[in-house]
């Protein structure tokens, strides 16, 4: 491998110092140039040449006479800008972060390195990681050659790395976590893989929760719909909801919940009412994704447009990764810039010459737990006894200690859930019983991955593409010159008819055959889609795609294709601003952009008629008597009364809001529900626990009344009066001129890339139902923080359009923190303020535009 002359700058390819085992001694040899062909364009190079120019937002665009050429020089840029993300990826997917992070170091599921290394193991997912490897080998030979490339090009750099011939990148040094990177073996792409989907699969860490709550406090579940949204918004259009969707909303009500698979509250041991028995129950990922398209029809151009701001937990996926890719200029097939998983290859989202893409966590359930008897024969499944293979491994740890687990398979349907490794106090099961956990990626898939959307150039090539990718938890959009459509491939499985004792999003009882999944999954037309050919728009926020959750209940439908949807207020309001575009004018790309940084709260809108309703019956209600006479409460109204109702970083009302929205959130529900089981709640799911408080509060549910025993404007007071005391105890009253919500709201960026390394933290705006979202955590240990640290938000913003008939779309971008992990790096500060401000740059694609922006440039060879 060679390396040619060129201006280098941070975040390029190095050209000296480089070992000779790598490099090739001498001058160059001489290269048959390769044309340079109609599309982006791209630098004169001869066959087997390789050039990245880092351009002036640092990202890099990586120019290759072929395919393989190509994904080579991505994965080394790649892991020149992110190898501590790459490395930890890797040790994530096979339960080794332990051994440099040491087993107490903060989790991503869990509460520690080694609780997430213990429960990653559960789910072997090297097993299957290696099998999806020799499938795709098998099945689809240019695509393992483009992975392997891809491998090689990451290994490239971990020689150089662990030779000493270069320093020690971000997180590595002897003042970080002074190790040294591992080279990539040809499965682990497949692993890591395998460990994304898992992260994106996670629905049993609710169906826990749902399980708990069933148990320790079944008339509070029996009191609220959990699963009706708090705005009737679809995923699908109308014009493309399948026959059997329609008229869901007009079912009767929810059936009384609250089966008992475990001991009620009031049998707990002492020791579990203490907040250290449930600091260390693994977390689920949170909702947060926006994507919409609307058609020519509504644009100034007449050409479709597209919006994308996927967000996920930075302590688990980390930061995204941009680039552009190109051989197409050399008779290559792909040429498409965008968002990159760092530890997967391709694009996740982004832009090709003639497409648009971006994807939203879909929260298909592929995911079920069944209690079933165990004794030391194995475990009885349908009346059968199936032997467990039972296994024991190491872990080792930073201590040069180690960890030992017990794993148990249940050959045909999956593996044994351990409580402890969840962090999960109590059995689940009942007396007697293991749990099973079964999951869709418990075989071997080929795992295409990323590695199908770039080269389509239609929608419908687009759709075709996603449908070869069932593997992937994700709802599609994407536009071309004419089009748009929404699809979702996701393998979900087909379940048999839905009763008591085989509810698919809690613990079900595996004792009864019809509880097991049936074999086979749901057909296409059963699947989200759509082209919205006379609506002209799609809209996609993580909410329930069919409607099937309008009457709160998921045992009517015709089908069932899962449960933990969020609540809507994001699709609401995203819905709610295209129609006013789209009705006063034409949508443009300012508009856009604006509508993703968008932070109304639509729980506002829920909540404060109430209270506006509570306090003027103040005067003459008795049961409201302790609140009269307390000029701090009447100032307090008048705070919330004079906001503007945006979760604005700069805002006192924001602060007020948020503070009293969880208190009265805690006096609805904390009393009925054990409160450290209500903070686990909270902390996993707070956009959902909120909007089951805020529906009973409007009376939504026919036995919500069951929540609010002290009556509903009691509730909403009592939440004034907490308020008015955390504002009086931190900033010496209620005035509005004493604090604003940045004072305690901060987004949280440390192992964003990589775990083990902290980043500053920075204020920014957002809330749980805003359109530019952030989940925090408001308390713990039973007292309120500090500070509420969001470690979510949106990794990417996307607006793409085609500014021409003919010519490429066109994307607008920000994202946080910028390409090269290192606090120094030239464009941390720059693409930091561009994302919390919401300042868009244009995602460069052109060669000419390339050419001129560069910062820095590198030729190489193999």
């Amino acid at each position: 491998m060679r390396w040619g002359a060129g201006a280098i700058g941070r975040g390029a390819l190095l050209v000296a110092g480089v070992s000779s085992c790598l490099l090739a001694c001498g001058e160059p040899e001489e290269r048959a140039p390769v044309a340079v062909t109609p599309g982006s364009g791209g630098p004169a190079l001869a066959s087997g040449e390789m050039e990245i120019v880092v351009d002036s937002m640092g990202v890099p665009h990586i120019y290759a006479t072929t395919d393989e050429d190509l994904f080579f020089a991505y994965g080394r840029q790649l892991a020149k800008d992110r190898m501590l993300q790459l490395e930890m990826w890797r040790r994530f997917a096979r339960g080794l972060r332990s051994e440099v992070l040491g087993a107490d170091y903060p989790g991503s599921f869990g509460a520690t390195a080694l609780q997430d290394d213990q429960l990653v193991r559960l789910f072997r997912l090297p097993k299957w990681g290696a099998l999806d490897a020799a499938l795709m080998r098998e099945e689809h030979p240019e695509r393992w050659k483009l992975l392997q490339a891809w491998r090689a090009g990451i290994n490239a750099t971990v020689a150089e790395i662990t030779s000493g011939a270069v320093p020690r990148p971000f997180g590595f040094g002897a003042d970080e976590l002074d190790f040294l990177p591992a080279p990539w073996t040809e499965d682990d792409p497949l692993i890591v893989q395998k460990m994304i989907q898992l992260g994106l699969d996670q629905t049993i860490l609710y169906e826990i929760l749902v399980t708990l709550l069933g148990s320790l406090a079944p008339e509070a579940l029996a009191s609220v719909e959990l699963f009706r949204p708090a705005a009737e918004v679809w995923q699908v259009p109308p014009e493309d909801l399948p026959v059997g969707a329609r008229g869901a909303a007009a079912l009767g009500p929810a059936p009384p919940a609250g089966r008992d698979v475990a001991p009620g509250a009031a049998a707990l041991p002492r020791e579990l009412l203490d907040p250290a028995a449930w600091s260390r129950m693994a977390r689920p990922a949170h909702a947060g994704s926006n994507s919409w398209a609307v058609s020519g029809a509504h644009t100034a151009s007449g050409r479709p447009m597209l919006a994308g701001d996927p967000h996920l937990v930075f302590t688990l996926m980390g930061n995204m990764y941009a680039v552009h890719l190109n051989s197409a200029a050399y008779g290559g097939t792909f040429d498409a810039a965008g968002f990159a998983f760092t530890p997967a290859a391709g694009l996740f989202a982004g832009h090709n010459a003639d497409l648009a893409w971006t994807p939203t966590s879909a929260f298909g359930d592929v995911m079920d737990l069944w209690a079933v008897p165990a004794d030391a024969e194995g475990v009885e499944i349908a009346g059968q006894v199936v032997p467990l293979e039972i296994t024991e491994e190491i872990i080792p740890l930073r201590s040069g200690g180690d960890a030992s687990i017990t794993l148990e398979d249940v050959p045909g349907y999956g593996v044994v859930f351990q409580p402890g490794f969840a962090g999960v106090p109590l059995p689940i099961g009942g007396p007697g019983r293991k749990v099973v956990i079964g999951w869709t990626g418990f075989r071997a898939r080929s795992s295409l991955y990323f590695l199908e959307l770039a080269r389509a150039r239609t929608v419908t090539e687009f759709e075709a593409a996603v449908m070869r990718i069932p593997e992937m938890s994700y709802n599609w959009v994407a536009v071309d010159r004419k089009s748009l459509t929404y699809r979702v491939s996701l393998e979900v499985p087909k379940r048999n008819e839905i009763v008591e004792g085989r509810e698919p999003w809690r613990v079900m009882d595996g004792t009864d055959p019809l509880a097991w999944w049936p074999g086979g999954s749901l057909p296409a037309d059963q699947l989200p889609s759509g082209r919205a050919a006379s609506r002209g728009l799609v809209v996609t926020a993580n909410n329930d795609p069919f409607g099937f959750s309008a009457n709160g209940r998921l045992d009517d439908d015709p089908w069932y294709y899962g449960a933990f949807f969020d609540p809507g207020y994001r699709a609401k309001r995203i819905e709610d601003e295209l129609v006013r575009l789209t009705s006063s004018g034409e949508v443009d790309l300012a508009a856009m952009q604006r509508l993703q940084m968008d932070v109304h709260s639509g729980m506002a809108d829920d909540l404060l008629p109430l209270l506006e309703a509570a306090w003027g019956r103040l005067a003459t209600d008795p049961a409201l008597a302790e609140f009269r006479g307390r000029p701090e409460l009447a100032a307090l109204v008048e705070v919330l009364r004079s906001w503007d109702r945006r979760m604005a970083r700069d805002s006192p009302g924001a602060l007020a809001f948020h503070a009293w929205a969880h208190f009265t959130t805690g006096v609805v529900l904390e009393d009925d529900i054990i409160s450290l089981l209500y903070e686990q709640a909270l902390r996993a799911a707070p956009f959902y626990v909120l909007k089951v408080a805020i529906l009973a509060l409007k009376g939504e549910y026919p036995q919500g009344d069951g929540v609010l025993q002290e009556g509903r404007d009691w509730c909403l007071l009592q939440g004034l009066s907490l308020t008015a005391e955390l504002l009086t105890q931190r900033y010496g009253g209620v005035d509005p001129a004493g604090y604003r919500y940045s004072d305690l709201r901060v987004s949280a960026f440390d192992n964003a890339f990589g775990l083990g390394v902290a980043l500053p933290s920075f204020p920014t705006d957002g809330g749980e139902d805003t359109v530019n979202v952030g989940h925090s955590v408001f308390r713990a240990d039973l007292q309120v923080l500090d500070q509420w640290v969001s470690n979510y938000g949106p990794v990417e913003r996307m607006v793409t359009h085609f500014p021409t008939p003919k010519g490429h779309p066109e994307a607008w971008v920000n994202f946080p923190l910028g390409n090269v992990a290192d606090r120094e790096s030239p464009h941390f500060d720059d693409m930091m303020r561009g994302w919390i401000e919401g300042e868009y740059q244009r995602l460069l694609y052109a060669w000419e535009d390339v050419d001129a922006a560069a910062e820095s440039r590198a030729r190489l060879t193999r």
